[in-house]
This record gives structure tokens, sequence and C-alpha cells, in this order.
């Protein structure tokens, strides 16, 4: 879900310099779909730190998990982009902050969230008292 949505996007930026080609579209949405897969992969790391959590601090609510879980996701998509978007403006020669990146940023953090909300397990038991076993 995560690629596609990155090859869709990056598909719609560059629509307006495509003038009707659509050849023209398959490179930015073949990068935009590794684009989405990585920042993907970086939110199931994410989310993967909430289920964790669960082992020491219990979810009362299904909301609340579904909170957790999308905050965790959003949370490490913001970090690791927000990290390499900074640290490219710091390989280039100009360290001005241009406002794209900040703009990408404040886009692509909200977007998670409310997918990894949309996509949160339902189930948010504590896994690491179910693998324990007990004497």
């Amino acid at each position: 879900m995560a690629s596609a949505s990155g090859a869709c996007t990056a598909a719609v930026l560059i629509w307006s310099s495509a003038n009707g080609r659509w050849w023209d579209l398959t490179l930015p949405a073949v990068i935009g779909g590794v684009f989405g897969l990585m920042v993907g992969l970086v939110a199931v790391a994410g989310g993967h730190y909430a289920v964790r959590t669960t082992a020491f601090w219990p979810p009362r609510t299904r909301n609340r998990w579904r909170h957790r879980f999308a905050l965790c996701s959003a949370a490490a998509v913001m970090l690791v982009v927000g990290g390499l978007l900074a640290w490219t403006e710091a390989a280039s020669g100009n360290p001005s902050l241009h406002p794209e990146s900040l703009i990408m940023l404040g886009t692509l953090t909200p977007v998670s969230y409310v997918f990894a909300y949309v996509l949160a397990p339902s189930r948010f038991g504590n896994p690491v008292s179910e693998n324990v076993q007990t004497r």
C-alpha cells in the first residue's frame, strides 16, 4: 500500500510536466514506489515498537491502541525521513532550509499516521506474556 501510494504521489507531482505523455510518468512512479516502500518499512518498524510496548504498558481500549500504533509508526517515519532530509540539506553546498522539504515532511507524517491508524492490527494483546510459559 505504501509503494502504491508513493508511486501515485510521484506520478501526480510530475503530471504537469509530462504534457500528456504517459511514458514520462514511468520513472517517477518507479522511484516514488521504491521511496514509498522504504517509508512503509520504517512505518512497520514503528508499529513493531508499538506492539512491543504492550508488554509493559497495556492499552485500555482498542481506540487507544490504534492511536499508539499510529503515533509510533508516524514518529518513526518522521524521524527517519526528517533525518534524511536534514542530511541531504547539510550535504548540499547550500545549507539554507528549503520549504519544500518541510512541506513534504509535514505532509508525509500525518498521511502515515492516518494509514497506520486505519491499518492498525485489531489484536493488541501482550506478545511477551503469551509466549512465556509459567511454572
